[in-house]
């Protein structure tokens, strides 16, 4: 369950995520994703490292850990920063006005190993999950394809495949996950 008061501790893990106000959508071009991961570059790499991230929509999901000498509140900020930005940059590009990002974003703290890998293909699962894409490695505003291409330079690609054991059992590990998935859906 999410909370969105739940303090974030200086050296923990969490599942960030967030959604447009309304039925807004937060991209509707590749500019737009694009524009949103340089943000992120800008704002949050200097506070957290991402372990994967997922850009669809009308939301979005990340995997991070909080950096040394960084503090919960910076972190806050920081989320706060990469938001404000993106929503101050399509309200000019489109003539658009207001809030875009529900507030406050919502988190869950990682608790386990296992919550930690449910997590990662939870994330990369939710295009699917979503009908934006027929299978989770061909959404191109995933970090899937960057893990396992070696094309991850802003993200920690090396804490990942070493977590799940290098790239090949990254990708084993998806694809069991993905069978289980289509295996639960015939059974409903």
């Amino acid at each position: 369950m999410s909370n969105r008061t739940l303090p974030l501790d200086d050296d923990g893990m969490y599942h960030i995520y967030n959604r447009a106000t309304g039925s807004e959508l937060l991209f509707t071009t590749t500019g737009d994703y694009t524009r949103f991961l340089k943000c992120m570059e800008k704002y949050l790499l200097p506070f957290m490292g991402i372990w994967c991230y997922c850009l669809m929509p009308n939301h979005f999901h990340l995997l991070i850990t909080i950096k040394e000498k960084s503090t919960g509140k910076e972190i806050s900020k920081a989320l706060s920063d990469c938001c404000n930005a993106y929503t101050k940059w399509l309200n000019t590009a489109t003539g658009r006005k207001g809030n875009l990002f529900m507030r406050p974003f919502k988190r869950n703290k990682i608790e386990n190993d296992n919550h930690l890998a449910w997590t990662v293909w939870y994330i990369h699962r939710n295009p699917m999950h979503h009908h934006y894409s027929q299978d989770y490695s061909e959404w191109k505003y995933s970090s899937f394809k960057a893990i396992c291409n070696d094309t991850a330079s802003k993200i920690c690609r090396e804490h990942v495949l070493s977590f799940f054991g290098g790239v090949e059992k990254f990708i084993l590990f998806h694809k069991v996950q993905q069978q289980g998935y289509y295996d639960a859906m015939e059974d409903e």
